[in-house]
């Protein structure tokens, strides 16, 4: 594994001038009126002035061009993404990987037979998907494993954390953004059904689960809408999951999926993301694990479980995942919660940068240590000369890492000089190019505010909306733009923020 400590980054960040920027007073910057684009937007809107903290501060200049209750904490999202990546980039490394690693537990005989257990420890890979998984046992047999007559066995103490339920947040079990982090995490938790309109029967439409899990049914009722129009068909569709009695193989008992409902024609081949249930933390690993053995030609006596890694086990094979720099891509990009989670999580196993009270490396990672370490990266970078940062306190509240929290918050400033600090720091590329660009990629790809001159990460909950990266103003200078509107009725929001995006690209005088 590869990791870059603070420590070493804060010397180039003084020689980049960045501490001289946060030594001067942001609060000469009073807050001011607002532009009357912004003003009108939020009329039309129907939310007061009083809804919005706003903060535009370009990159090269002391204080910033506009502040509005722009020191109010609130909650921010997604937009919260920015400190666990922004961290985890100076922290760990642009070249930060995680590892899978696997052991054997007795001998490996010539023909292929372990006799003993097959042990995989899992240690907060983000990004191990399905056809990761099919390649890693393709690798085994590649190394001479056919048969293992003990059991699999997974080590997920690598987390300690409470256990997770995917209902708690909004009720919405079945939503993948929804899902908990898991020291051996595939596939993001979550499966696809795909819809596909039927070549030997048309007007019928084919159902199926990707990947196909071991011991999972699904059965469909569809009633086929030949006129509707598509709209929102998932919300008419009735989906469940439910555990079958009576059968129990390899250490994985039977489910079944129930969809019915009706579907329109006219939505054609759509796909439909759910968060697996199942038997809680791990099995889903499990059942991937044990259908991509089986089609490699291995051989199982034994069961699927949870258990420890030897204490004498050495590394037999180990699967590396992509460097931290594409992982915050997908992160950003995309608004992955489960993948910011793992990430936050793993900050709790890196040291302490210089000046804080400890830097022993606790394990098994808790949410109170990658609290903790991530709040301390945030404000030792964040302090100006007096020893004051906007990020004190209130100021900046962390959670999961992911903002789907009712706890996470914090405020413009705050997070205006976080992305100031990440504009001057080594890492800058690596975050600038995660983050979507208005019109172009991403969760903005809809987005017309500042179009394709905006890297800019959003975030929404109910009554919240916000944004928060960088915006290309027709002078050639960049600025950081931070914007979030808190307001029970916010439905109307984007034409507002995409006004922020706007003005600020319009920096030119008059």
């Amino acid at each position: 594994m590869h990791r870059l400590r603070l420590s070493s980054c804060l010397p180039l960040l003084r020689a980049l001038g960045v501490v001289a920027l946060l030594a001067s007073p942001v609060s000469r910057a009073q807050d001011a009126p607002l532009p009357a684009p912004i003003s009108e937007a939020l009329q039309r809107a129907g939310m007061p002035p009083s809804a919005l903290s706003l903060l535009v501060w370009p990159v090269d200049t002391p204080t910033p061009r506009l502040a509005h209750l722009a020191t109010t904490p609130r909650p921010f999202a997604s937009v919260m993404k920015l400190f666990t990546t922004g961290a985890g980039l100076l922290t760990l490394g642009p070249a930060w990987t995680w590892s899978t690693d696997t052991a054997l537990g007795g001998p490996l005989s010539p023909d292929g037979v372990l006799n003993g257990s097959l042990y995989i420890k899992g240690q907060g890979d983000p990004a191990l998907l399905q056809e990761h998984v099919s390649l890693m046992v393709n690798r085994w047999r590649a190394a001479g494993l056919r048969e293992i007559r003990g059991d699999i066995v997974f080590d997920r103490q690598w987390l300690a954390v409470p256990a997770h339920d995917p209902a708690a947040f909004d009720g919405r079990p079945l939503r993948p953004y929804n899902a908990g982090p898991d020291a051996l995490l595939v596939n993001h938790q979550s499966v696809v059904l795909r819809f596909v309109p039927d070549a030997s029967r048309p007007g019928q439409i084919r159902v199926a689960m990707d990947p196909p899990l071991d011991g999972v049914e699904l059965h469909t009722q569809l009633t086929i809408k030949a006129e509707a129009s598509c709209g929102d068909w998932r919300e008419a569709m009735d989906l469940r999951m439910a555990p079958i009695k009576g059968w129990h193989k390899e250490g994985l008992s039977r489910w079944s999926i129930q969809l019915r409902g009706p579907y329109p024609l006219s939505c054609g081949e759509k796909d439909w993301p759910v968060l697996w249930q199942g038997d809680g933390p791990g099995d889903l690993a499990a059942r991937l694990l044990h259908a991509a053995w089986r089609q490699a030609g291995g051989t199982l006596k034994g069961q699927i479980k949870d258990g420890t890694w030897p204490q004498e086990a050495a590394v037999w094979q180990r699967w590396t995942s992509p460097p931290l720099g594409s992982i915050v891509r997908d992160i950003n990009k995309f608004s992955n919660n489960v993948m910011a989670r793992q990430l936050f999580l793993t900050q709790a196993t890196a040291p302490l940068p210089t000046g804080t009270d400890s830097t022993s490396t606790p394990s098994p990672a808790t949410l109170d240590a990658a609290r903790t370490r991530v709040s301390a990266v945030v404000r030792q970078a964040t302090t100006r000369a007096a020893n004051h940062t906007p990020c004190d306190g209130d100021a900046l509240v962390l959670d999961n890492g992911s903002g789907l929290s009712r706890m996470e918050r914090t405020s413009a400033m705050c997070l205006g000089e976080w992305l100031q600090v990440l504009w001057r720091s080594p890492v800058m590329p690596e975050l600038m190019a995660s983050l979507p660009i208005t019109s172009v990629d991403g969760t903005t790809k809809r987005w017309q505010g500042a179009a394709g001159y905006a890297h800019i990460k959003t975030g929404s909950l109910d009554g919240v909306s916000a944004l928060g990266g960088y915006v290309d103003g027709q002078s050639g200078r960049r600025q950081v733009v931070v914007a979030v509107v808190q307001y029970p009725r916010n439905e109307a929001i984007r034409p507002v923020m995409e006004a922020i995006l706007n003005w600020a690209r319009q920096d030119l005088p008059n």
